[in-house]
């Protein structure tokens, strides 16, 4: 996967170090799959040329390196997008094979559901499909992801997705500034704005709060955007009063770990979330927020929040505190460690 998706650099790359410490060598291959998607038709086709290359450029690095290794951890997939034959080097491996998941991606995803059979055949499952099949372990983020595991798989181990929160810079509390409701993700995750629009265009029009979405592309929204940069990843939350987690309920959704409320936990925000998924066990666990389900709880529980900058500040507190403890990333570490020894 993209090496800065957040799957990636929390499941996968900030473990590294603690495992060379137990390993000794460990390394690292990631795909070169970032690719940025021009207008128009003569875009499409460099968008999909461009895929197709690096995909079949990808299986041979993986096909002329893997035999050198005794254990193999695979976090989500071997490449963002293609066919599961990708995976074949996987299937003859004769080592210890970890499949690492944090999304319900052995599934269609709703939005992948309703597109064409090439775009399901491109983005859909089948390489997830295919490694759940060879691995010898599971680890995925959630009990209710485990729960949706296809039958025949291996019994997974749970390991929640965790930030740091030594690398996370506190966001002030300034009673004299206008609040900033914020909100951070990739691009797939706009569309759990959209049934907020008249919340946060009323909180914007009554001077309450301002939304601002950190993303790779903008939401169509009211709100203003600032660009997701790498460099940023841990310090952009400073930018925020409050964060959000909206979600659906949906099958999909359900599997979510509540990831995005760690983040704002850590740099000791408030949150407000979609009892959706592992939300609504973070925020009672934590004490750092509410759920909110319709628009109205939404825009009274932000009102509330906006107004009171000591309720912010508790709240905020209580969130960094659960994070400092919930994070123990040295046990993720021997945990992954017992999971890939052969």
């Amino acid at each position: 996967m993209d090496p800065w998706s957040a799957s990636t650099r929390y499941r996968a790359l900030q473990h590294i170090p603690r495992l060379r410490q137990r390993f000794g060598a460990v390394e690292v291959s990631l795909p070169h799959d970032t690719i940025r998607r021009s207008p128009g038709r003569i875009g499409q086709l460099r968008y999909f040329g461009t895929h197709g290359v690096r995909y079949i450029r990808r299986g041979l690095s993986i096909r002329q390196s893997i035999s050198k290794y005794d254990s193999l951890l695979v976090q989500r997939g071997i490449y963002v997008i293609g066919p599961d034959a990708i995976a074949q080097p996987v299937d003859r491996f004769p080592g210890r094979v970890v499949f690492d998941l944090d999304d319900a991606v052995f599934r269609l995803s709703p939005s992948l559901a309703a597109k064409s059979r090439p775009a399901r055949w491109l983005y859909g499952p089948q390489q997830a499909l295919r490694l759940l099949r060879r691995a010898d372990a599971l680890i995925v983020s959630t009990e209710r992801l485990a729960e949706m595991l296809p039958p025949g798989t291996p019994e997974p181990t749970i390991l929640p997705t965790v930030p740091n929160p030594e690398d996370y810079l506190l966001a002030p509390v300034d009673p004299s500034k206008h609040p900033v409701i914020g909100w951070a993700g990739t691009v797939g995750g706009l569309v759990y704005l959209d049934p907020l629009r008249a919340v946060f265009a009323s909180l914007a029009r009554d001077g309450i709060a301002t939304l601002e979405v950190v993303s790779s592309h903008p939401w169509d929204g009211p709100g203003r955007f600032h660009q997701w940069r790498a460099s940023e990843s841990t310090r952009v939350f400073a930018r925020f009063s409050i964060g959000v987690m909206p979600l659906p309920d949906t099958d999909y959704t359900r599997a979510k770990a509540g990831f995005k409320l760690l983040q704002y936990m850590a740099a000791g925000l408030p949150v407000v979330a979609s009892p959706v998924g592992g939300n609504r066990e973070l925020v009672e666990r934590s004490g750092a927020g509410f759920v909110a389900e319709t628009p109205e709880d939404w825009e009274s529980t932000l009102r509330l929040l906006a107004a009171d900058p000591a309720l912010r500040l508790e709240l905020g507190r209580r969130g960094r505190s659960f994070v400092e403890g919930y994070a123990d990333l040295d046990n993720q570490a021997q945990i992954l460690t017992e999971l890939l020894l052969p």
